[in-house]
């Protein structure tokens, strides 16, 4: 019987086999255009779970993994009428009425004050939501959303393939070690 033997490539760089750009040349292009998957919220934002909605929670954890949670619902929390401290702006109220549907103009003119979206004539205040109720439920969804992307990942293997978990827990092991060095460390950290 005759065996061919095949060649492989030399290893080209070593962040290549980690996912990571070969050079600053190899950068992905631009994201695609804002806004064009996330449906827009047109009723007035009364509750928490409407205003991380508001807000693309999911996205921003995506694209925030050098923040902490505590840093994104800090950047939500302002953006929607709340102080640094802590606190409540008092005059920043909503003016969406719920007899109304917001237009894509009023989307688009509210985006840097985005506290107007809010029911008309309330705050955060009146609507009984903390900082730490944001903190809380940032921590939450950044928990469960990590926990269902590694199942997406994880359960495309199929159960009896313990070689392919094994390769990617090395994957990830290094990234997290390679972005140590670069200095980067609260990302690493939420790799691992």
């Amino acid at each position: 019987m005759k065996y061919v033997k095949l060649a492989q490539m030399p290893p080209m760089d070593p962040m290549a086999g980690l996912g990571m750009p070969a050079s600053p040349m190899a950068m992905p292009g631009p994201p695609p255009a804002p806004n064009s998957a996330q449906k827009q919220i047109t009723v007035p934002l009364a509750n928490l779970g409407l205003i991380l909605a508001d807000a693309e929670i999911e996205k921003r954890l995506l694209e925030q993994l050098e923040d902490n949670e505590q840093g994104i619902a800090n950047d939500i929390w302002i953006q929607y009428g709340g102080e640094e401290d802590g606190g409540v702006d008092l005059s920043k109220r909503g003016k969406r009425r719920d007899s109304e549907e917001a237009t894509e103009e009023e989307i688009k003119a509210t985006d840097k004050t985005r506290w107007e979206r809010l029911p008309e004539g309330q705050n955060l205040s009146d609507l009984e939501i903390t900082l730490d109720d944001f903190a809380n439920a940032v921590k939450f969804l950044s928990f469960g959303f990590a926990k269902n992307k590694g199942k997406e990942q994880g359960g495309a293997a199929g159960g009896g393939m313990p070689g392919m978990a094994s390769r990617k827990l090395d994957t990830m092991v290094k990234l997290a070690h390679n972005l140590d060095l670069l200095g980067m460390y609260s990302v690493a950290d939420r790799i691992l």
